[in-house]
């Protein structure tokens, strides 16, 4: 019998899709669909309501829980064992731990890297505490130890505990961005907020104080500086110290015994009361440098109606305001950040969950102005996953989960490549073929924010309130916790976010009742429960979770099934940037097309409506991953005819051609090239190429590509303007100077060709590294051996235009091109043409 599941607070059983107990809407009088409709519209309408009542959760500690999953164990491992040694080691090289120490030694001098890399080593700290709080590792604790002694001995040059490396090392007159300073530049309060945060974490991972008594006073000092007059009107000029000090404040109300170990005296309801006055004082400018919009200071924040300006400010002052909420209990405060969120996500958020369409100010623009190429930084996906975890944490909602999963799989995964050692700033939904990651960047901020909210990841699956558990995430884990004074453990398996069947057994010491609470996504349109392996028929969904209340015995088992059909999304018309254009999505996951599946193009294909889609696993690509497959349209531009004028026609042709999508996270792993989100649904929205040619069906390999060129652009068909035309696509042999090198193309069966043409690329205007070769010559390949062309005309190697070269004709399945560098030089090539 098909499941039934009811609307909470009402009386009426909604079926499932494919009840065959549905009745036909002709059985109903108007009046009953009248007051039906009301119903459902009175419902919905509640969960967006200001006034709807708080309904707080507690979330279960990372301490608590245990991953064991197929998708993340795996990733987390390359985390903890590649990217954070390879974060570290960059810090150090770039001089962020040698600023500490010329503070120690009382030096001058220059600082290694920007203001805020304080802040950025305070939370590879924070995040490198929640990875231990999961399993503790001495080496890692050993060098965390080494790096804060480090941190404790500057800090302890001041008699305040004040440390913030640029701003003593290059305007020290400027603490705070007081008399002229600007803190928006200088980051004092977002350092100091950010090593307040990593002393919480690190003391709940290892009950180490070393750095918890530095950061303890300096909130001291803080508190004793900002705030209304006589204090200073000072507020953030970078956001993160809001929750950091929340934390701080809960610690010493958890553990007062803290507070003796403690060099100052702790009086936490101060730090409490130095974030309200940084939330309620923004737009107060008397007396200081305003940031405006883009610090989210041009008026109260309890005021804004929008959310605005840099996003990675802008989500992170949202999560703080989240969290004083849930402490001081203030609905105003819960209400505007009900509001900005809901203007983030219907109104400014990218279907993968991403956050910021401009790139000037790296944040927001108006409603629904969300372009492809927008700018979609890495840190603002983060930030956006602790604002929603924080609301799920407020209101006890699942449709902030579903946000979370959103931003999780599809926002802040791809921010880190598959091997944990480069990394991506910025994430737009479509790109051209020269899109590489970054090994490292002059500002690093992505990787540390990354670590932070994956470390914190155990923490967000699990969640529960007086005699009630929540499961929030679909991974495979266990988690421990004491539900109606009885130990409780809660056994996750599953292969999500391949498969969406997820068992969930219960085992509780003892018999004892409780809820169990089961996040229903807002993706799947028909869920499907089991109990012991019966069908679940009527369950009560609140607030979007299915609640099973019973008395649990152990060895109890819950099935929840999921169903995962490929779905073709479209954006609100609105989005003008979308109009025409599809997206796909297997559950959790948005799908993206590269070009290194599909032919070496994808901004020419076409994915119509109508041909069907279908998902099959590839455990040998990319890891392991589930990849879409269909039938698309390749749209080409036919050859004008001999002559100068035709009636009005398009000069368009299309072949039907399989393609292939992978998920948007995994994108960038293999070679540069192509990728889009956002497919063209017909001919008219494709960017339509030249007919294929020889060349472009041909694979090209060559003896050596730099990292951040391509073999692709031999054959794209992109005509460069000049030979250092650097807004297309190039291929050098860098950094090889004087070398002997080659290129070479191998077509899927014997050609007969009798002309190349070729652009070199050169760098001489510039006085950079490349110039055309001293020489070169054409073979083909005869027998299994390579041979000269016959009868070639001469070589050329002139710059800005193609350099023809004739021959007599040869059949051949490759043909190569050999070429001599000048002594002393690199050398690449921008077009290779065949006839």
């Amino acid at each position: 019998m098909p499941e039934k599941i009811s609307i909470a607070g009402t009386s009426k059983l909604i079926p499932l899709p494919g009840d065959p107990g549905l009745p036909s809407l002709c059985c109903f009088d108007m009046k009953e669909l009248l007051t039906f409709a009301m119903l459902l519209t009175a419902v919905a309408s509640s969960a967006f309501a200001g006034d709807v009542p708080p309904h707080s959760l507690t979330p279960v500690s990372i301490q608590q829980v245990t991953i064991d999953d197929a998708f993340w164990s795996p990733k987390l491992k390359v985390w903890r064992e590649v990217t954070i040694p390879d974060c570290f080691a960059k810090f150090e090289k770039d001089g962020a731990f040698s600023n500490f120490d010329k503070i120690r030694d009382g030096q001058s001098g220059e600082h290694g890297g920007p203001a805020w890399y304080d802040g950025l080593i305070y939370e590879m700290i924070r995040g490198c505490s929640d990875f231990l709080a999961t399993k503790r590792d001495a080496a890692l604790e050993g060098r965390l130890d080494g790096y804060i002694e480090r941190i404790a001995a500057a800090a302890a040059k001041d008699r305040e505990g004040y440390l913030n490396t640029w701003t003593q090392l290059k305007e020290p007159t400027h603490r705070w961005g007081l008399n002229g300073g600007d803190d928006n530049l200088q980051h004092d309060v977002y350092n100091a907020g950010a090593m307040v945060e990593a002393a919480v974490h690190y003391y709940r991972a290892t009950g180490k104080t070393r750095l918890l008594q530095v950061a303890t006073k300096l909130a001291n000092h803080i508190a004793d500086v900002m705030g209304p007059p006589p204090k200073k009107n000072v507020v953030p000029g970078h956001s993160l110290g809001e929750e950091a000090l929340v934390k701080l404040y809960l610690l010493f109300r958890e553990q007062p015994e803290l507070k003796s170990r403690m060099p100052v005296k702790v009086d936490e309801q101060r730090y409490l009361e130095l974030v309200e006055f940084w939330i309620e004082n923004r737009g107060n400018h008397e007396g200081r440098k305003t940031y405006g919009p883009y610090g989210q200071d041009h008026q109260p924040v309890l005021q804004q109606e929008t959310i605005e300006g840099h996003a990675v400010r802008a989500t992170l002052l949202c999560a703080g305001l989240v969290a004083t909420a849930e402490v001081n209990g203030r609905a105003d405060y819960l209400n505007a950040a009900r509001r900005l969120w809901e203007n983030m996500v219907q109104r400014r958020m990218y279907v993968i969950g991403g956050l910021g369409a401009v790139a000037g100010h790296e944040g927001f623009g108006p409603d629904y102005v969300l372009p492809n190429n927008g700018y979609l930084e890495t840190c603002a996906a983060i930030g956006a996953g602790f604002f929603h975890h924080n609301m799920n944490l407020a209101l006890g909602d699942a449709r902030y989960a579903d946000e979370l999963e959103r931003v999780l799989y599809n926002a802040v995964l791809p921010g880190v490549s598959l091997k944990g050692d480069s990394y991506f700033y910025e994430n737009p939904l479509e790109a051209g073929p020269k899109r590489t990651r970054w090994s490292w960047h002059p500002c690093p901020c992505c990787p540390p924010m990354f670590l932070k909210i994956m470390g914190a990841l155990p923490g967000y699956i699990y969640a529960q309130e007086p005699g009630a558990a929540y499961v929030n995430l679909f991974v495979g884990s266990k988690a421990t916790l004491t539900i109606n004074g009885t130990p409780v453990t809660l056994q996750q398996t599953t292969e999500y976010p391949w498969d969406g069947k997820v068992k969930l057994t219960v085992k509780p010491q003892r018999e004892v009742e409780f809820a169990v609470n089961l996040r229903m996504p807002g993706w799947c349109n028909e869920p499907k429960l089991r109990l012991n392996g019966k069908t679940v028929a009527n369950v009560e969904t609140v607030r979007g979770y299915a609640r099973l209340q019973r008395k649990w015995r152990a060895g109890d088992a819950i099935e929840l099934s999921l169903p995962m059909p490929v779905q073709r999304i479209k954006a609100n018309p609105k989005v003008e940037a979308d109009i025409g254009r599809v997206a796909l999505q297997r559950g959790p996951l948005v799908y993206c097309l590269e070009a290194a599946d599909n032919g070496g193009h994808i901004r020419n294909l076409v994915i119509p409506s109508d041909p069907p889609l279908a998902a099959q696993h590839r455990k040998s690509l990319l890891g392991g991953v589930t990849v879409i497959t269909g039938t698309a349209m390749a749209v080409h531009r036919l050859p004008w005819p001999d002559q100068l004028y035709l009636p009005s026609t398009d000069l368009r042709g299309a072949t039907n051609t399989q393609f292939t999508a992978i998920p948007y996270f995994a994108n960038a792993n293999r070679q540069p090239g192509e990728m889009r989100v956002w497919m063209a649904e017909s001919p008219e929205q494709a960017d339509a190429l030249p007919s294929p040619t020889l060349a472009t069906r041909a694979k090209a390999t060559a003896s050596r590509c730099w990292q951040s060129d391509t073999v692709s652009a031999l054959n794209d068909q992109i005509e460069p303007a000049a030979s250092d035309d650097a807004k297309i696509p190039r291929f050098t042999w860098w950094d090889h100077r004087g070398t002997a090198e080659w290129v070479q193309y191998d077509f899927d069966k014997p050609a007969k060709v009798s002309t190349v043409q070729v652009f070199w690329w050169d760098e001489r205007r510039i006085n950079a590294h490349c110039r055309v070769p001293q020489s070169w010559r054409l073979l083909y390949q005869a027998g299994g051996e390579w041979k000269p062309v016959p009868g070639a005309s001469a070589y050329g190697v002139e710059m800005d235009r193609f350099n023809r070269v004739t021959f007599d004709p040869v059949e051949t399945k490759a043909l190569r091109m050999e070429v001599q560098l000048q002594s002393d030089w690199s050398g690449g090539i921008l077009e290779w043409k065949v006839e």
